[in-house]
């Protein structure tokens, strides 16, 4: 076999050996028909127009750049932890195993690909340099001329290291599958051990009487009465209880009287235990001690107790106000730095004449400040951000819920279906809405869930990972 010799060079393949003559005529004509690289298009960092740097990928966030995206000419940096957005009204539900967490989710780099103003940076906020305009995260560095700060707020255990260390949080994707994985694992377990020794295992203590805390019990409950007793034969009539605890002294303390005593009986009917007043003291993992001295004995205690924001390093403690929340103007603006804007959860507006201690910590709250603002920094309104409330519901469990809207009182089926047109539509996207459409007519239908399966990455594939980058 004859070795090709061009301009005294010998031509080699990828292995480093010599090409034959027919080898190298046929990568010099292929080589021939590639089209040329275009130019390399230049960064944004050099992009003149004014950068408004969005920290959050929320309600707030998603909103706000849907509308400086469409109406503001200005380059805007999109930074989030996580590379995508969800739904959190619908968390519980991928919790339960009646969705995956694809159908509530949308990656982000997809979502702003049809805007050419717009880039995502993956990243944690790590603190704020207010008079340099930059920001830095656990991935570099950014400067600004804008800043939006909606990052949301984080479960709040009011300081007790105990409960953080070992109760399941449901505020993130991450924690909805740690719950599936979890309770499946405990189902599994628990059906391998004597009937004496199951019940801390299939018992199930819910903290926090919030529309999470009860439409979380609702679909376990389901699980109890529907599912457990044809997929866990081994149990027998031995499936474990449900309890909900809260530190208020109703249900669902926002709503209405008549939705709060609805929700109250038909948990009671769905035999869930209610403990009203008596917040959760501790968890060691295996026992629940409550402020009254009262004791549950369970392996599960999922916490939907509240939230709490963080301080950010950088800005000063006259910032913030209560609940560790930032202090905005009626225009939504850091009241002590005209560039700085914050949204959502951790914004606390005391303008409203309707919200004299701030608004409501709710997705309505953020998706409307984010709209607005959106708007206002576009140039589309030059009016204060003025709130009004749409109104409050809660799934309690199959065919039945509660509603309070605009002064009306629904419960049963009519608030039920009211429920699911109205989480449906406000999914981000097509494919959500069919995909959970689909999702829920079967489990409907069938009484089945798609997603009752406790998929885990091995241990040792992080170790793996984590080493290499030592």
């Amino acid at each position: 076999m004859s070795t090709l010799i061009v301009d005294n060079e010998i031509k080699l393949n990828k292995n480093n050996q010599p090409l034959s003559s027919h080898q190298a005529s046929l990568s010099s004509k292929l080589s021939a028909k590639l089209p040329e690289k275009s130019p390399t298009k230049l960064p944004a960092e050099t992009d003149n127009r004014r950068h408004i740097v969005l920290i959050g990928a929320g309600f707030a966030g998603i909103r706000c750049l849907e509308q400086l995206a469409k109406y503001s000419a200005d380059r805007i940096t999109l930074v989030d932890r996580n590379d995508y957005h969800f739904f959190p009204p619908l968390i519980y539900q991928v919790s339960a195993g009646f969705l995956a967490s694809s159908d509530i989710s949308y990656p982000l780099r997809r979502y702003i690909s049809n805007y050419d103003n717009v880039r995502y940076r993956q990243g944690t906020l790590l603190s704020i340099n207010p008079k340099d305009k930059t920001i830095t995260l656990d991935t570099g560095e950014i400067s600004y001329d804008r800043l939006i700060i909606a990052k949301g707020a984080e479960t709040n255990y009011f300081g007790n290291q105990e409960l953080a260390m070992h109760a399941l949080p449901m505020k993130t994707i991450k924690d909805a599958l740690s719950i599936r994985n979890h309770m499946l694992s405990q189902f599994n377990y628990a059906a391998s051990l004597p009937v004496a020794e199951r019940e801390p295992y299939l018992s199930i203590v819910i903290a926090g009487g919030g529309p999470s805390g009860v439409e979380l019990a609702g679909v376990m409950s389901e699980i109890r009465r529907y599912t457990l007793h044809k997929e866990y034969p081994e149990l027998l009539d031995n499936i474990g209880g449900i309890t909900l605890v809260t530190a208020d002294p109703v249900l669902l303390a926002p709503m209405s009287e008549s939705s709060q005593q609805y929700t109250k009986l038909q948990m009671e009917k769905f035999r869930v235990d209610l403990i009203f007043s008596d917040p959760v003291k501790s968890y060691d993992g295996h026992m629940v001690t409550l402020q009254s001295g009262q004791t549950l004995h369970t392996h599960n205690l999922i916490w939907t107790a509240g939230v709490t924001c963080d301080f950010i390093q950088g800005l000063d403690t006259e910032d913030y106000g209560q609940g560790k929340r930032l202090l905005v103007d009626s225009h939504l603006s850091l009241i002590n730095h005209n560039d700085i804007y914050a949204l959502g959860d951790i914004a606390l507006a005391t303008h409203d004449e309707a919200y004299p201690k701030g608004h409501p910590q709710l997705g309505q709250v953020a998706s409307s400040q984010g709209t607005y603002l959106g708007k206002y920094l576009s140039g589309k309104t030059d009016k204060a951000f003025h709130y009004k409330h749409s109104g409050d519901m809660a799934m309690i469990g199959r065919l039945t819920a509660v509603a309070d809207i605009n002064g009306s009182h629904l419960k049963g089926f009519i608030a039920w279906f009211a429920w699911v047109v109205i989480h449906i539509l406000s999914l981000s996207t097509a494919k959500n809405r069919l995909a959970t459409t689909w999702n829920w007519m079967v489990a409907f239908f069938t009484g089945k869930q798609s997603f009752r399966m406790s998929i885990e990455p091995h241990e040792d594939s992080f170790k793996l990972k984590k080493e290499s980058k030592l």
